[in-house]
């Protein structure tokens, strides 16, 4: 199998960095991508919309084969597009404490998320157009029960945020995105995306299959056998 891993806000494709060999050594192709506006993928974040990073993120699937792909939080909506974009290359889309959006809606319809760290603690750059966390509020809202080298990491690596993408409404139809299975994985410790808002993406949009890990936004850091094993589970059918 063939899976895609799309990060979240703020992060870039490091943040997988545990969960890719272990996919691997499953025997598994993995691709992870820096989103445009990170990492290897430099861009003015001014430019940046939905469209650019679902191309960015078209581009990575592998062609002529089924690809599984893995959105955390915020890139949810990527995700979703992508599927819309392209149906027949998306086997499934698994959403990790993520933005899973019902047609016609954006990420700013559902902020702020009030049982969340969120509210107060994002600085918005309204010329720019980029968002970004608060450094003192990295460890309780993202990383809970990670390590302090997984943190360490982490600040230095962590960038600015693309905000158009957020404003964007997607457009989505039954013929080309609902035709692509969706699962969940519900993080019942998520400081960032909160439970609440998690469990209303699975009500308002719909997954085929829904499974939970005991751990905060930052899974992949955490519990990352744990994490591997439930994407495993849920790519069989």
């Amino acid at each position: 199998m063939n899976f895609l891993l799309l990060h979240g806000s703020w992060h870039g494709a490091w943040c997988w960095h545990k969960v890719t060999p272990r996919l691997q050594r499953a025997g598994h192709c993995v691709t992870a991508i820096d989103l445009p506006g990170r990492g290897r993928s430099p861009a003015r974040l001014a430019l940046v919309n939905l469209n650019r990073m679902v191309a960015a993120a078209k581009d990575a699937l592998v062609p002529g084969a089924p690809n599984i792909v893995v959105a955390h939080s915020r890139n949810g909506v990527v995700a979703s597009a992508l599927a819309e974009a392209a149906p027949e290359r998306v086997a499934r889309t698994i959403y990790l404490a993520s933005y899973m959006l019902p047609v016609g809606k954006r990420v700013l319809d559902y902020l702020p998320d009030r049982d969340s760290m969120m509210p107060g603690n994002v600085r918005v750059n309204r010329i720019a157009l980029w968002d970004w966390l608060d450094p003192a509020c990295y460890r309780e809202a993202l990383y809970a029960d990670c390590s302090d080298d997984d943190i360490a990491l982490a600040r230095a690596l962590l960038a600015r945020e693309p905000v158009r993408p957020a404003l964007a409404r997607l457009r989505l139809s039954d013929e080309r995105y609902g035709r692509t299975p969706r699962a969940y994985i519900r993080l019942t410790q998520d400081n960032a995306v909160s439970l609440a808002l998690q469990d209303r993406f699975i009500a308002e949009a719909g997954a085929d299959r829904v499974e939970s890990i005991d751990a905060s936004h930052s899974a992949y850091f955490s519990q990352p056998d744990e994490l591997t094993r439930i994407i495993l589970k849920l790519s069989e059918a």
